[in-house]
């Protein structure tokens, strides 16, 4: 997100949707491989099938290198080429399952340069498949500049400076399709057979979002918020230097400090245009059409001329007012823009290169941009999910808790709809190892919380853990070019770290998903895309509005994973997808559903609403729905529990009676609501007076659902786990700890030093610590918990457990068997059936074992696995009517898990 790279870019552009087929022919001369998301034991993974060669597939790790570092920039290779081969030696065994990619940000996209870093690649053994990651700063003649406006109504161009620079006009999108095709093309001749993945960058810090920006005088240049040379003076006299938009104005008039100090995005005249031109535009809006102004996206309150300070009225854009519409739109049209120029452009990529390679593109940072959501035109996550040319889209991880140990890895978005699209989600891991400071005296640069080799290990460790079972892709970047993954002049260290790492690569190749004890998260968070459209520009909070921003989804995620159970991440609008299946979840939580349509709110009703759940609804929820005024009736409709707006502004603290503690927002808000309903039970109050926090349990058809609603923000952590509780959550762990759970493999990372019990969901017949050691290590037998388990603050521990065979007996036609049977500890591995006559195992006349040995692709398919899995074979002295009994056979032996009955059918 606040990124070091030195990349000065920007866009804006009229909607634009590619008519383009998917199914392209292989465009002629390109030797890369057929590059393809598959399943793998459940899980996805990316296949390459080289041209007239075979094919693999990987769990998605790879390393990512930044030719856009001073090294590189003074033709020091060295720590490019040491952390390119350390890579790739450590993925390069085969029972790993990982491929040697390589993720390399260009340095500039000029033939020369790719004719350089190809040399370097092709020195590498193996040559490693390679990702690459452009920057579209370039501009051709006639590109249109961004456009910045500040509240004063003062324009600047965005060229010079910290910001985006080009818009998306006609001329900027053709001349970056030309770029895109010149740079594939000469890639894959210059180093063939190895390009299997294109991903673009642009806008701040490369990633496809827009920040407020300052601007200063003297320079010209605009400046990223917190700049130290950014200041002003305001109504009182006083100079502040290092603006932030809530900087406090002291005062009510207009003045230079605070939100007067910062510029919007995109005022360009195509930008103005093509908001007019956009086929989502209200009706209302169409006459006399013109975009909104900054004063009024920082306006929430209807009704009210806006304040002349510009100062934020409430924290949602309520259509009844006409401007607050326009700007609630305006927010839409600017993330709408953004997704059309991505998919126009990657629809080129797919086209250069015969539809081969998978595309991939940085953005939804949802969780993590807090008081710049709204405006950053990163909201329409649901569109480019749905694309057919976006195959992968990723993030850093969060740059707050989870750069340390002892708290999750968080993601700043949400990974499981690309998982239900079958898709990947790339979490970007920028982790500042101890490489990453001087062997001796270290001295930590920023975001670097790991000064010693162990801790190195240990973060890594959680890190890739999370993302594997997660079912997430996850990159290792040296940011600056320095070795922070591995320092030639370091060589132990940077062995080591590595040689930890194989162990989880180990570990995550054995995650399996389809074993009869699998385990499915049963909490799940679904947050929406759209309502941050609706939120205020600069101030949504006022001068709260950085503490606001934060509690609303990023500090709310973070305790989310302290909750001692793994959490899914969806967006609201995968509600409305016939494949999310709910099956196993318990709670769902809904952390800003404020503007909700009706087709997302019927889902909502079908989808969560069932007997058995629990529905977790925060702050505004179902305030506003179609674009009709703001109301708390509407919010009823959505929670099922009556609501009040509060008066005044009192400070939100509240007493959580149902846990014996404090918390809430120790701010005020507008609006802000209480329960009114007497058919809910009352779980917290506001310390000024009010319900805060109530629960009702609702009837519906076959059983009832509980609704929780919370009033305000900020829940605490022991809230949030009771609530678990209550709604009947398997917890792995004590609240506190980070657990990461799916299929058969459970990962726990302590947030407190101690001896822990981990319960684990039903008694299982294995189970093996892994990840840790070269060979997993078995805990116990038959067993339902894991008892006297140390832990140290920040350890992460492994454990998976293994599952009888599974397997169907299909038919018995005449006196041929047929079925199919396989144990998902062992994917690769065929098994075998037997076979008793007359009756079951131990009553029967065992007629003998006989094996899998036709394959089953719809067995594979489903189960991820890769062996040979079906039975057919014919019985001899089988008379109609004689009851055949098949066992399912544990691979494994008297050591495995035993056999698993399939059933009996009469001979015919």
């Amino acid at each position: 997100m606040r990124r070091l790279l030195a990349i000065l870019i920007a866009l804006v552009l009229i909607p634009f949707t590619p008519i383009l087929s998917t199914e392209y022919a292989y465009a002629d001369g390109w030797s890369g491989p057929q590059s393809t998301i598959v399943n793998r034991n459940g899980r996805k993974v990316i296949q390459l099938c080289d041209q007239g060669g075979g094919c693999r597939t990987s769990t998605p790790f790879f390393m990512a290198l930044n030719s856009q570092s001073v090294p590189i920039g003074e033709n020091n290779w060295s720590y490019f080429n040491y952390q390119a081969q350390l890579a790739a030696a450590n993925t390069g065994a085969a029972e790993m399952n990982v491929a040697p990619m390589l993720q390399v940000h260009l340095n500039n996209t000029s033939d020369a340069f790719i004719d350089q870093l190809a040399g370097k690649l092709n020195q590498l053994n193996p040559r490693p498949y390679l990702m690459v990651r452009m920057y579209l700063q370039d501009a051709p003649p006639g590109a249109e500049p961004m456009r910045m406006k500040d509240l004063q109504g003062n324009v600047r161009d965005d060229t010079n400076g910290a910001g985006h620079p080009w818009t998306f006009n006609e001329a900027w999108l053709a001349y970056q399709e030309q770029q895109i095709t010149r740079v594939l093309t000469r890639m894959d001749s210059q180093y063939p057979g190895r390009v299997m993945s294109l991903l673009i960058a642009y806008e701040n810090g490369g990633e496809w979002f827009y920040r407020p920006y300052g601007y200063h005088d003297t320079t010209n240049k605009m400046l990223d918020w917190g700049a130290p040379d950014l200041c002003g003076t305001g109504p009182d006299g006083v100079r502040v230097c290092q603006l932030y938009p809530w900087t406090n104005d002291s005062g009510t008039q207009p003045g230079p400090r605070g939100r007067h100090s910062f510029y919007l995005d995109d005022y360009s005249s195509s930008a103005e245009a093509g908001f007019c031109a956009w086929s989502a535009l209200p009706a209302s809006l169409v006459p006399n059409c013109r975009s909104a102004t900054p004063t009024e996206r920082n306006n929430a309150v209807p009704g009210q001329s806006p304040t002349t300070s510009g100062a934020s009225r409430g924290t949602v854009l309520d259509p009844a007012d006409i401007n607050s519409l326009r700007a609630a739109k305006y927010h839409q049209y600017m993330s709408a823009r953004n997704v059309a120029a991505i998919t126009r452009l990657l629809a080129k990529a797919k086209q250069v290169t015969g539809n081969r390679i998978l595309t991939t593109v940085f953005y939804g940072y949802l969780y993590g941009l807090r008081t710049e959501l709204g405006t950053s035109g990163s909201n329409d996550l649901t569109t480019l999910v749905n694309s057919p040319y976006v195959d992968i889209i990723g993030v850093p991880h969060s740059y707050g808790t989870s750069r340390s140990l002892g708290n999750g890895f968080v993601q700043q978005g949400p990974p499981d709809t690309m998982r239900l699209a079958n898709k990947l989600w790339l979490d970007e891991d920028d982790t500042r190892t101890l490489l990453a400071c001087a062997p001796s005296n270290c001295q930590p640069i920023p975001f670097q919380t790991a000064t010693n080799l162990w801790d190195s290990i240990r973060l890594l460790r959680r890190n890739l853990m999370t993302a594997a079972i997660g079912g997430r892709a996850i990159h290792f970047l040296d940011l600056q070019g320095y070795g922070w993954f591995g320092d030639p002049a370091r060589p132990t260290e940077s062995e080591t770290l590595w040689g930890n790492l194989q162990s989880v690569f180990r570990a995550a190749d054995k995650i399996q998903l389809g074993g009869a004890n699998a385990y499915q998260p049963q909490v799940a968070v679904f947050v929406d895309d759209v309502s941050a459209n609706y939120q205020p520009a600069l101030t949504p909070a006022g001068e709260n509005s950085y503490a606001f921003a934060s509690d609303q989804l990023s500090n709310l995620v973070d305790d989310l994973t302290r909750l001692g159970t793994p959490v899914r991440h969806y967006l609201l609008s995968d509600l409305t997808k016939g494949n999310l299946d709910l099956s196993a979840v318990k709670l769902a939580v809904l952390p800003n559903a404020y503007a909700v349509s009706s087709t997302v709110r019927t889902a909502i009703d079908t989808k969560l609403k069932t007997p058995g759940r629990t529905v977790l609804s925060l702050y505004a929820a179902g305030y506003v729905q179609d674009d009709q005024a703001a109301s708390t009736t509407s919010m009823t409709a959505l929670t099922g529990i009556t609501v009040a707006k509060g008066t005044g502004t009192p400070a939100l603290g509240q007493n959580y009676s149902f846990v014996g503690q404090s918390g809430g927002p120790g701010y005020p808000l507008t609006p802000w609501f209480t329960v009114t309903d007497p058919g809910a039970s009352t779980l917290g109050t506001y310390q000024a007076g009010g319900v805060s926090l109530a629960r009702k349990t609702i009837p519906v058809t076959g059983g009832s659902w509980t609704s929780v609603y919370a009033a305000a923000p900020k829940l605490s952590l022991a809230a949030l786990r009771k609530i678990s509780e209550d709604a009947g959550v398997h917890h792995f762990a004590p609240v506190g700890d980070t657990v990461e759970a799916t299929g058969n493999m459970l990962m726990v990372h302590a947030g407190s030093t101690g001896v822990k019990t981990v319960r684990l969901p039903q008694s299982m017949p294995r189970v093996y610590e892994t990840a840790l050691y070269p060979s997993d290590v078995e805990m116990c037998r038959n067993c339902s918990q894991l008892t006297g388990l140390s832990f140290n603050t920040g350890d992460t521990r492994v454990f998976r457990w293994t599952a009888p065979p599974r397997g169907n007996f299909e038919l018995l036609t005449g006196s041929t068997v047929e079925g199919w049977a396989v144990d998902v500890d062992l994917p690769t591995t065929s098994s075998a059936v037997a076979v008793y006559r007359g009756g079951p195992a131990g009553v029967g006349t065992y007629l003998g074992d006989f094996p899998t040995a036709t394959n089953r692709p719809d067995v594979n398919s489903y189960f991820g696995t890769t062996g040979v899995h079906c039975f057919r074979f014919t019985l001899s002295g089988c008379s109609p009517g004689t009851q055949i009994h098949v066992y399912a056979l544990d691979p494994e032996g008297g050591t495995g898990d035993g056999s698993t009955y399939l059933g009996a059918r009469p001979c015919t």
